[in-house]
């Protein structure tokens, strides 16, 4: 029964991903949970663009468990320690795959947050880390997670293990997510081309004015007077093909805005989602607008270049 539980967890963690393979904040993840002193005695283990280090006396490798898109690994209590990797259809933001696994974790017996999202750096990358508990079969468990985006590709660690272990193996788990170093490929190339249709000033009539800069930050006022009062920001992603949804160079742009910041009436908030994916043809209209979908909720704008 307890083995089935944390699985049942396990898996929780896994369906936030497509697996199709890979190719307040903290000023350092965990504290003085790190392998500093004993490095020469641990094994490395890799995933996509994930590389880790781990105590083979403390963590087996259970290789009928793992997948070419996941490894887990168990201590002696059987708690698990798992790895999931994918390449997404749209770029990825970590805060919204957080918020997917709070929509799934909510929906299992005696769920509750333990310790809200906070941002924790681990090898100068920025990691969101995150706890919950809930029930299996009457068991309490408890689940951290991490959760990491980078353009397309996504990776989530996950430590799960019934309340009565879940201190003593927490340590050893922050250890190995501590030690996390990875290398997931830009797309550089395929941004500056975009960039060369994106960059300038965009009146979506209705939907506002959208300004977007080649450095790569945005601007989406409520309309053309460009008053700061009513307003998001933040930064940008885009590609010129996304093979996923259906389109190669030449006939689209992807574009994706991750806010940082919302005005209205002068008062700071949050908008309702940390990113927006957005699909635009290239076949201009008459008017000498294009199309603009949201790839979420297939809202269409139309957008002309002023």
């Amino acid at each position: 029964m307890k083995r089935k539980g944390i699985i049942k967890g396990l898996c929780c963690a896994a369906l936030l991903l497509l697996l199709t393979g890979c190719g307040a904040a903290k000023e350092d993840a965990g504290g003085t949970e790190t392998y500093d002193s004993q490095k020469d005695s641990l094994k490395q283990a890799g995933l996509g663009a994930m590389a880790l280090l781990y105590d083979d006396t403390v963590w087996t490798y259970a290789e009928e468990e793992s997948t070419d898109a996941s490894l887990v690994f168990r201590d002696r209590e059987d708690s698990v320690l798992g790895v999931s990797c994918s390449r997404e259809s749209y770029y990825q933001h970590p805060l919204d795959m957080l918020n997917m696994a709070k929509q799934i974790y909510a929906t299992f017996p005696g769920y509750e947050e333990i310790e809200a999202p906070t941002e924790v750096k681990v090898q100068e990358e920025g990691w969101y880390e995150w706890v919950c508990k809930y029930e299996e079969n009457g068991v309490e468990t408890i689940a951290l997670q991490r959760f990491y985006g980078k353009n397309y590709y996504a990776y989530t660690v996950s430590y799960i293990a019934e309340k009565n272990a879940y201190e003593s193996g927490k340590n050893e788990a922050l250890k190995v997510m501590n030690s996390a170093v990875m290398s997931v490929p830009d797309n550089a190339e395929a941004e500056e081309k975009a960039r060369e249709f994106l960059v300038g000033e965009w009146d979506l009539g209705d939907s506002g004015y959208l300004v977007m800069k080649q450095d790569g930050t945005y601007t989406w006022y409520m309309d053309s007077t460009q008053d700061e009062q009513n307003m998001h920001k933040g930064t940008y992603g885009c590609d010129v093909e996304n093979t996923a949804v259906g389109f190669a160079e030449g006939e689209g742009i992807y574009f994706v805005l991750f806010p940082e910041v919302l005005y209205t009436e002068g008062k700071e908030g949050k908008t309702g989602s940390p990113k927006y994916d957005y699909l635009v043809s290239l076949e201009q209209l008459p008017d000498g607008s294009y199309q603009m979908l949201n790839g979420s909720t297939l809202v269409l704008y139309y957008m002309k270049k002023q």
